[in-house]
């Protein structure tokens, strides 16, 4: 009973005791957080699905490759593809001594004799050796061949001749467009007299001649 607005001294008791009134089967609700030990949180970690493909240089997406396409203006006009930097990557199987990984484009749409492909090393580091990626129709000797949109990989990471892993994934390409003015440029040159292609060293003369500027070193026709 009410007192003046103070609840009496039994009347306290008995709602302090009130929990131990609870039926046996009644659940008591847990208002802490459950403690995750480090055991559990390798657990979970290993748990996670590994991250693999490719790992652009100076950028951090995976298996997203966005490649410049140049469109040249003013006296020499034209255009060219440009490439991007890259290396494979597995968290599930990091590089390791005597590792080497082979990578093949198995998309729909690229030549497939052969598939292009880089064998690249991968015996150190966080990823294998840099390759250079650019877009075409087909194997390339010098690039890793791409096409825009969604692109198909297999992979197989060997230790000498063990093949240790193997699998596939997905990376998607774009591409955008730059345009630079390239005019001709100065060049010096020695030739010989009334436009002959063979003469003498002694009479050889200089000349300053205009001419269209090569491709920087990313750059590819």
């Amino acid at each position: 009973m009410m007192n003046n607005g103070f609840i009496s001294p039994l009347k306290f008791l008995s709602l302090s005791f009130c929990l131990t009134c609870l039926p046996s089967n009644t659940q008591a609700i847990n208002i802490y957080p459950p403690i995750i030990t480090s055991n559990q949180q390798q657990q979970n970690k290993q748990t996670e699905s590994p991250e693999v493909g490719l790992e652009i240089i100076g950028s951090p997406s995976l298996n997203r490759l966005v490649i410049p396409m140049y469109r040249y203006t003013g006296e020499c006009p034209g255009f060219s593809k440009g490439i991007v930097r890259a290396s494979f990557t597995s968290t599930a199987f990091p590089p390791s001594r005597d590792r080497r990984v082979i990578v093949r484009n198995v998309s729909r749409g690229v030549a497939s004799d052969p598939f292009p492909f880089t064998d690249r090393d991968y015996s150190r580091g966080r990823g294998s050796e840099i390759t250079e990626i650019t877009i075409g129709p087909g194997h390339d000797r010098l690039y890793l061949i791409v096409r825009q949109g969604e692109n198909d990989f297999d992979y197989k990471i060997k230790e000498k001749n063990t093949i240790v892993d193997e699998g596939t994934f997905t990376a998607y390409v774009e591409t955008t467009t730059i345009v630079e003015e390239r005019n001709k440029e100065p060049r010096t040159k020695y030739v010989c007299p009334g436009n002959r292609l063979i003469c003498e060293s002694k009479e050889m003369y200089e000349v300053t001649v205009y001419e269209c500027p090569s491709p920087p070193p990313d750059v590819t026709r």
